[in-house]
């Protein structure tokens, strides 16, 4: 039976209403690089990978240590030290070296965010161009905090509770560059959900390596990023060919970009789900995908859900509030199972993977409604039969190894203090070099 709650949510969470009342059909197609059959937005000719965890990071590497003309890096979170002494040992070779970051980032602890600040001024003291992500405020003059089992949704639209005007949730206030994937050479990418941060490398993580021609797409979106950021302009030749077999495409997720791809992609697949649905998820809390989840469960389809439990000092997890939901709604869901590295370090399931029938989305974008309606998100979408074999095992390795039926009791972390002046946060980029 479909939870009530839920409905009510449905419609109510963003400004234009009329966004959430296109019919499935629309998205299917209309919202997808033009219409058209489902063909249309798939491109051939690529060769694509499946990698997790440390094969990621070694992949990533790998790239860039093989560079010989351009780099292009999109990263959340970029406070590791070994990996900007790379970026700066490659732009010294020559190697064109570009980065964009977001600015809040790192926010929630004093000592991340003096790593970043600098790690951003090394770099550019050192002939890497670093772009900003520019600060956009959320508009919530309209946006109204609605209940769902006594929890708010606050004005970025997930379900978690913002608690009074905490100094360390600013960065829910704004949008986010949530993107992370770097290009090399314009002919080959690691699109994923890895974030370049020092405790990132103890998550679960996953992502695709990518080269053929829908590596001329993420180009594209690259130098709309880095310009739309404050770096330099440039007007792009696509360079990739033809390498294999496989069909891709790149979603896009931003509240100021014409095609939400990413968005409408995750509603298709979902809505047209024939017999299977595996999500492994950092948040799901988007109110209208779990919707569609919940009539897709009611039209037969086996769905699987993998919820991180963590929660911290600056984050009240709504994977809580979803798993009541699932529950009511005999929904099958397990919680990640964490590896304790300290008394309150322990390591997250940051995958944003979602496999339905024969087709796999990966990339950084969380299922909530500000993963998918709001901040700047990349992923990509794929039917190749390898990726698909590939993420399915994963899912299915994580489920049976890594997964409890109740939330494992997690220690309370010791609140951090304020970072400087965090009610006006001042560009990473204006910092004086530490």
């Amino acid at each position: 039976m479909v939870n009530n709650g839920i409905l009510n949510l449905e419609l109510k969470i963003v400004n234009n209403i009329e966004r959430r009342k296109i019919m499935i059909n629309s998205v299917k197609l209309n919202n997808l690089n033009g219409g058209g059959n489902i063909k249309d937005y798939y491109k051939d000719g690529n060769k694509l990978d499946f990698l997790v965890n440390e094969d990621l990071t070694a992949k990533e590497i790998e790239l860039i240590n093989q560079a010989k003309d351009t780099i292009h890096i999109a990263k959340f979170s970029f406070n590791n030290p070994l990996l900007a002494n790379l970026l700066v040992k490659k732009a010294k070779e020559g190697v064109k070296v570009r980065v964009v970051v977001d600015p809040l980032s790192s926010n929630f602890s004093p000592s991340e965010w003096n790593l970043k600040k600098y790690i951003i001024n090394y770099l550019k003291q050192n002939n890497v161009e670093v772009a900003e992500f520019p600060f956009v405020p959320l508009e919530n003059k309209s946006l109204e905090n609605i209940n769902l089992k006594n929890k708010n949704i606050n004005s970025s639209g997930d379900l978690n509770e913002i608690k009074g005007d905490s100094n360390l949730k600013e960065y829910i206030k704004y949008q986010l560059m949530h993107a992370k994937y770097i290009v090399i050479d314009a002919k080959k990418a690691v699109v994923s959900s890895l974030n370049w941060s020092n405790r990132a490398f103890k998550n679960i993580d996953c992502g695709l390596y990518v080269e053929g021609p829908v590596i001329d797409d993420l180009e594209k979106e690259f130098w709309f990023l880095f310009k739309r950021s404050g770096g330099s302009d440039y007007e792009y030749t696509p360079r990739a060919e033809k390498v294999g077999n496989s069909k891709a495409s790149v979603l896009i997720a931003d509240k100021n970009f014409p095609k939400d791809s990413y968005r409408a992609a995750v509603y298709r697949a979902v809505s047209n789900a024939k017999k299977n649905i595996l999500i492994s998820a950092f948040v799901l809390s988007d109110p209208y995908l779990i919707k569609l989840l919940i009539e897709a469960k009611n039209r037969g389809v086996n769905i699987k859900v993998i919820l991180d439990p963590n929660k911290s000092d600056t984050y009240d997890n709504p994977n809580y509030q979803t798993a009541k939901i699932l529950k009511d709604n005999k929904i099958s869901y397990r919680w990640f199972k964490p590896n304790s590295y300290s008394d309150s370090e322990f390591n997250m399931l940051h995958a944003k993977l979602m496999i339905v029938d024969d087709e796999v989305i990966v990339g950084s974008g969380n299922f909530s409604h500000k993963g998918l309606d709001v901040n700047h998100e990349v992923g990509l979408i794929t039917n190749d039969k390898n990726i698909l074999e590939k993420a399915t095992d994963f899912f299915n390795n994580v489920w049976k190894n890594n997964t409890s039926l109740e939330p494992i009791s997690l220690p309370t972390p010791t609140p951090n203090l304020p970072i400087d002046n965090p009610k006006n946060p001042s560009l990473v980029l204006n910092y004086p070099g530490s």
